[in-house]
């Protein structure tokens, strides 16, 4: 294996990054929620910046009306609702496609100036749109044998070990109306079953729109990661712990699972009984016997994508907090710490070895054993340091030039108030504790929210020892909305836009950018 690419080069180096979804990324003409075309325009605006890693967070499909990324239908394949219309090559003469869009002229525009993102109605046009595409696409490279229909043959081959089991699951959800599968009838609950077959050839044609849909989208992604190549900016992209047990994989290779149990957390002070997160646990033994080959290829299909990856909740693949069928208090599924750091390590080698020289990023947050930390650092894997959470033990907030090298410093994540949002609502004990380490100067923490005590606190987290550093845009522009808060179900979680194009943000936060840049080149990363 050849660790002396991409791995190697980040972590020698002094990078600064930008973390924004997707989703969020406003533009003149989206339909309302950030596509690859958006990302395209962000990636130019960034570059500009001086920006050079960004982190687009999970783009796994979800079912309709939920909007989290991280309770997925699928670990392989991506939201339609990421497909930037405008560039669909089978719309040229599809007179039927355009008939449709004009017809939502009037809804498009309201929903491109919609101050959230409206998923659902955005998704539910886009892939009708998609339909009429595709209907186009057999009408003229298929029946023709075209380049075009020879590159997604060679697309469906080559992602069939995910694409076959996905492409039927994604139809028969559309046949029984978004059931789970779980109320399927029993003869179609199983994949391998003959009713299953039967069903692919009495639908063939059908089932391979969704393996159409996937491969435009792989397209667009690819064009896009080519824009950031060379725009000099890398792309950091996610995977999810766990999908929902309505999910492909969960139907498709049951034998990855233990269905009937869930993921959760041990009790805390919030929680008596711990947190129960309606996701079914993995069969880890199943797995290890296995030589991890779920895993295998959903890293490698993350590999294909993007230059770094995060590995969503990190402790879980040492040990799980899980809840038996039927049980009120959960409990690890590997007892013993030796056994959880033997588990950890088979699966973090697993991921260097199937990494191919791009660098995963641990997401070590919240209580987490000191072995997985000390591991992470071994095996030269970054984990995140949060500047409102590194602590030492005389509970004095931790400076941050001794920050581990391979680390990745920040001041928030996409689960956390902003910046803003956090230093205003701090009590003002805290606020007196951090400013003293920020700034060197004694206070009595009445220290407001402005572009040079916000500057401050950035500057501290780009002169830390981490050879990774990363911001929100909302920590850059300095404003307050969050993207989600865990343990709520609303309107408001994962639906954030900014208030802004990327054409527009270089005059609305013409300040916040200037003093950004200049931090850049104090710090020497860029």
């Amino acid at each position: 294996m050849n660790m002396t690419t991409l791995h190697d080069q980040i972590l020698n180096s002094r990078l600064n990054g930008v973390l924004l979804p997707i989703s969020a990324m406003r533009t003149e003409n989206d339909w309302g929620v950030g596509d690859f075309g958006s990302l395209t325009q962000w990636l130019r605006f960034f570059a500009q910046e001086h920006i050079s890693i960004l982190q687009i967070l999970p783009l796994q499909e979800t079912a309709p009306g939920v909007n989290c990324p991280y309770s997925a239908m699928t670990a392989f394949a991506t939201d339609p609702v990421y497909i930037d219309i405008a560039q669909l090559e089978d719309l040229k003469d599809n007179a039927p496609a355009w008939e449709f869009i004009n017809t939502q002229k009037h809804k498009i525009a309201q929903w491109n100036a919609a101050p959230r993102a409206p998923f659902a109605e955005v998704k539910k046009a886009k892939m009708q749109v998609l339909w009429l595409a595709y209907r186009q696409f057999l009408r003229t490279e298929v029946a023709s044998k075209s380049s075009r229909f020879l590159a997604f043959e060679a697309y469906c081959d080559n992602q069939s070990s995910w694409l076959n089991g996905y492409k039927v699951f994604r139809a028969l959800k559309e046949f029984y109306h978004w059931q789970s599968w779980t109320e399927w009838p029993s003869e179609l609950q199983n994949y391998h079953s003959e009713a299953v077959r039967h069903f692919e050839r009495q639908h063939g044609e059908y089932i391979q729109f969704y393996a159409y849909v996937q491969w435009v989208l792989d397209q667009q992604l690819r064009a896009a990661k080519e824009v950031a190549k060379e725009q000099g900016i890398f792309i950091f992209g996610d995977i999810p712990f766990a999908t929902n047990l309505d999910s492909a994989e969960v139907w498709a290779e049951r034998e990855n699972f233990r269905i009937g149990w869930e993921i959760g957390a041990p009790a805390d002070q919030f929680s008596q009984n711990g947190q129960r997160w309606g996701l079914p646990a993995y069969d880890w033994n199943y797995q290890r016997a296995h030589n991890f080959d779920l895993w295998r290829r959903k890293i490698r299909r993350v590999t294909e994508l993007y230059d770094i990856f995060r590995l969503d909740h990190l402790v879980g693949f040492f040990r799980t907090y899980v809840f038996a069928p039927g049980q009120e208090k959960g409990g690890f599924d590997i007892e013993g710490e030796q056994n959880q750091i033997d588990r950890g390590y088979e699966f973090l080698k697993m991921v260097l070895e199937e990494a191919n020289g791009k660098l995963p990023v641990g997401e070590d947050l919240g209580v987490i054993p000191n072995y997985v930390r000390r591991m992470l650092v071994d095996m030269r894997i970054p984990g995140y340091k949060v500047l409102r959470w590194e602590r030492e033990d005389n509970g004095y907030y931790r400076e941050p030039r001794n920050y581990p090298v391979a680390s990745l410093a920040t001041t928030s994540t996409h689960d956390t108030e902003t910046l803003r949002g956090w230093w205003e609502t701090m009590d003002n004990n805290e606020r007196k504790n951090i400013w003293e380490m920020i700034s060197a100067r004694k206070t009595d923490g009445n220290v407001p929210f402005t572009v040079d005590n916000q500057g401050a606190m950035i500057r501290r987290v780009l002169d830390s020892n981490s050879a990774l550093t990363l911001f929100s845009w909302q920590d850059i522009a300095g404003t307050l909305d969050r993207i989600n808060t865990p343990g709520t179900v609303g309107e408001e979680n994962w639906t954030y836009r900014t208030d802004c194009s990327a054409k527009e943000a270089p005059v609305k936060y013409e300040v916040q950018l200037a003093m950004y840049r200049e931090l850049l080149k104090e710090t020497h990363r860029c």
